[in-house]
């Protein structure tokens, strides 16, 4: 079961610190309800500006 949608970490990424960013990567890739392509749009967010 997927404890959130895609969007709610997408949007959570939004304004996100370093830190921050980990622990939501972290908790979407532990999601059952995120796959990997998904997880990928995820990453690539947090580090668009790196």
């Amino acid at each position: 079961m997927a404890k959130f949608a895609f969007e709610d970490y997408w949007n959570a990424l939004d304004g996100a610190g370093p830190r921050f960013k980990e622990i939501i990567l972290d908790r979407a890739a532990h999601d059952d309800g995120i796959d990997f392509p998904e997880l990928k749009r995820l990453v690539d967010k947090a580090y668009l500006e790196d």
